[in-house]
């Protein structure tokens, strides 16, 4: 029986671990916003949990299906901007992929700030986050891609503005954890 207990103890531990490790890349402690409602992508691929009063905005076409979502009560020197993407594609998360991602940012003139190949639900997964200028606004943004069977999850979170940057970033990574693959 014990054995038994051990295992399942273990099972959960592992599970655990890797749930959130983004959010340990990043030391957050964000406790989870309340009132979030459950949004499923247009084509049934995932669905992601966020705060009930942001606006939410579904798009698809052949090999995408996207969700954004922004808190449009705030200004968006206050807000946090979220898209999250299925992407039919057959790429994995290599170097070629890494070169690319990387290779993006420099045309758009960002700087990297912190990138690294990590675990998200057991899958492999990859986050950049980069600054710069967008307009007037100084910017942040969060590319974070997790591979699934057919293609992969790229959940994109913008930040505008110089006010509370690690906290709107761990609010953000709070909610991404929420994605549910369907």
């Amino acid at each position: 029986m014990t054995k038994y207990l051990l295992l399942i103890f273990s099972i959960f531990l592992c599970i655990s671990c890797d749930s959130n490790q983004l959010g340990k890349e990043f030391s957050c402690e964000s406790p989870s916003p309340n009132n979030l409602e459950t949004v499923e992508d247009f084509k049934k691929k995932f669905s992601v949990k966020f705060p009930k009063h942001w606006k939410i905005n579904l798009y698809y076409e052949d090999a995408v299906s996207s969700i954004y979502a922004a808190d449009t009560t705030l200004a968006l020197s206050k807000a946090t901007l979220i898209d999250v993407s299925f992407i039919n594609n057959p790429d994995n998360i290599d170097d070629n992929f890494v070169y690319k991602v990387k290779k993006d940012n420099e045309e758009l003139q960002l700087t990297e700030v912190k990138a690294n190949r990590i675990k998200f639900k057991r899958k492999d997964a990859y986050y950049n986050l980069a600054k710069g200028k967008r307009g007037k606004f100084n910017y942040h943004i969060l590319n974070f891609y997790s591979k699934t069977q057919t293609g992969f999850i790229h959940a994109k979170t913008e930040i505008y503005g110089d006010s509370l940057i690690d906290s709107r970033l761990c609010s953000a990574i709070t909610l991404l954890n929420k994605i549910q693959l369907k």
